[in-house]
């Protein structure tokens, strides 16, 4: 029995205890695998984890038990050995540690065998998740021009000036704009939720065409000219539906899996020490 041979071992360390000032302790058994506490430091740093902390530990401890059962049926399954290089290509891409690819690589196999043609994206989930998901529809937005003028209050009343006396914007903006990508002051479209606190009540209030400013923003001095209103950064269903679906598969699929993860791990013996 897996069970008793765990109780041995735990006597054997707390026997021990008295012999060394510091004893390893076992703190999961899955099965015949045993997961030692220096296991579980270790895994924590290779994660990334700052310190120790109870919550974080518990939540670590969980993936590796996971990834033991997901070893196991695995192996049981035939499947083959995972390549080195592909291992360290994952392990590259996503910033993990070798081990940790590996296991990943063996939970996309079984979630690709186990739950992927059982997922089945309806039209109705489609546009669920798009009229849900404001990006989708764009955002308010304004096409602005800019004469950005550093620190000089003068220099921006006299290009306030020239544009009042009915100068064009372009010409006022070479003449008195300190940044300016390629002669033309058009900065685009900016959503309004995405402009400066400062400048977002004052455009938002303007007329088309008309001139707002001078506005401080820290050490710069911005005047704006409103060319035009509406909506950008939106995307028709037709467009989204490709990613939306993608999106919808992938969820869905984790879900059905770690379903079927729950259900395979009440065939094994799991026994947790903290």
């Amino acid at each position: 029995m897996v069970l008793p041979c765990a109780v041995a071992v735990l006597i054997a360390l707390w026997c021990g205890a008295a012999q060394a000032e510091m004893i390893d302790g076992i703190v999961a058994v899955v099965d015949d695998r045993v997961i030692m506490h220096s296991d579980l430091v270790k895994k924590m740093k290779e994660l990334g984890a700052q310190g120790y902390d109870p919550s974080a530990a518990r939540q670590v401890l969980q993936l590796m038990v996971e990834n033991v059962i997901v070893d196991k049926v695995y192996r049981s399954m035939g499947l083959p050995s995972i390549e080195p290089s592909h291992a360290e290509e994952v392990a590259k891409g996503m910033k993990i540690d070798i081990t940790s690819a590996q296991s990943l690589i063996k939970r996309n196999s079984l979630m690709e065998m186990m739950v992927k043609s059982r997922i089945v994206v309806t039209e109705s989930m489609i546009k669920d998740y798009y009229d849900s998901h404001s990006a989708y529809a764009g955002s308010e937005s304004l096409h602005l021009k800019q004469i950005l003028i550093k620190g000089n209050d003068g220099k921006a009343n006299k290009a306030l000036e020239d544009l009042n006396r009915g100068r064009p914007f372009e010409e006022v903006a070479r003449d008195y704009s300190d940044i300016m990508v390629g002669d033309n002051p058009d900065i685009g479209w900016i959503a309004v939720d995405d402009l400066a606190v400062e400048a977002r009540s004052a455009l938002t209030a303007a007329k088309l065409l008309d001139i707002v400013g001078p506005i401080t923003l820290g050490e710069n001095i911005l005047i704006y000219q409103i060319i035009e209103r509406g909506v950008s950064g939106g995307k028709p269903i037709d467009e989204a539906r490709d990613e939306i679906v993608a999106t919808l598969q992938e969820k869905f699929r984790n879900e059905a899996f770690e379903h079927w993860l729950k259900m395979i791990m009440g065939d094994h013996y799991i026994g947790i020490y903290m």
